[in-house]
């Protein structure tokens, strides 16, 4: 079973506000990639037997993703598709929205993204989220890398910090996106330092050189038991993402340079973080 952990469902029309605009363009990333029908996503996904999808909410850099429109979506497409909602610290009402997308909309998970919500992630903000769901038992996809979204530090970004939250909520099951990327031995340290951390290889692959080194580094720490399988949709569809995890070594195909073995390829393409996450 392929299990893609790491999908986002949002409307162009309505889901994004500036700067999003100005820093797509600025970054030279194609607006169309963003502007994506519910056909589209389903045909993106195709490839994975199990899909945990979300919004993205994160007003200051002009992310507002409906919660809502996502568990609808997912109650309309039966069970491969797993329904994490989003939540913003900088909204009022934030701990409220919590309690109802959990209750009411049934929300397997939270998605957040200091990042892109201009807070840091050890701010009581963000503790007051971890706690609710450490008693919950609701584990949470945490954005810790770099973006092209602008106005916001880079350090938020850093996984040294979730490491610190893993000690104060050891209940608490984090998994922190993008490998944590330039952070990346970082985020494979914190992981095998801590039991209730992980990490995802979304949108990765298409950096080939960074991505060889940082499966060779993860290979190298033993820590390939701890990283799951994603995508990024619509960066990046769940069956290219496939292919480039399978594909890691050919960027040193005409070198000497040690291989990153099938074992770990393997282990990370099926691993099972609804199992490992206790999601079901």
């Amino acid at each position: 079973m392929i299990v893609d952990i790491h999908t986002h469902y949002l409307q162009y029309a309505t889901d994004f506000k500036e700067p999003f605009f100005s820093d797509l363009k600025r970054c030279g990333i194609l607006q169309q990639s963003w502007d994506y029908t519910e056909r589209d996503y389903l045909l993106g996904t195709a490839e994975a037997d199990r899909v945990i999808v979300f919004g993205l909410k994160g007003k200051k850099t002009g992310w507002e993703g409906n919660n809502s429109r996502v568990a609808d979506f997912v109650n309309r497409h039966g069970k491969k598709y797993i329904f994490f909602t989003s939540i913003d610290p900088n909204e009022e009402d934030y701990m409220a929205q919590l309690e109802r997308d959990y209750k009411e909309l049934h929300c397997k998970g939270v998605k957040l993204g200091p990042i892109y919500q201009g807070i840091h992630p050890l701010d009581k903000k963000y503790y007051r989220i971890y706690e609710y769901c450490q008693q919950y038992g609701l584990p949470i996809i945490t954005h810790m890398a770099t973006t092209f979204s602008s106005g916001v530090p880079l350090e938020y970004a850093r996984p040294l910090y979730m490491d610190k939250v893993a000690c104060d909520f050891p209940k608490l099951k984090i998994v922190m996106a993008h490998m944590g990327h330039p952070w990346e031995a970082e985020c494979i340290a914190a992981i095998r330092h801590q039991p209730n951390l992980y990490a995802d290889i979304s949108a990765l692959y298409y950096r080939p050189w960074q991505f060889y080194n940082t499966m060779r580094l993860l290979e190298e720490y033993g820590a390939g038991n701890k990283v799951f399988f994603g995508s990024d949709f619509p960066a990046t569809t769940t069956a290219d993402s496939i292919k480039g995890l399978l594909g890691v070594n050919k960027i040193i195909e005409e070198s000497n340079l040690p291989k990153v073995s099938d074992k770990l390829i393997q282990l990370i393409l099926y691993s099972n973080p609804i199992k490992e996450l206790e999601i079901e």
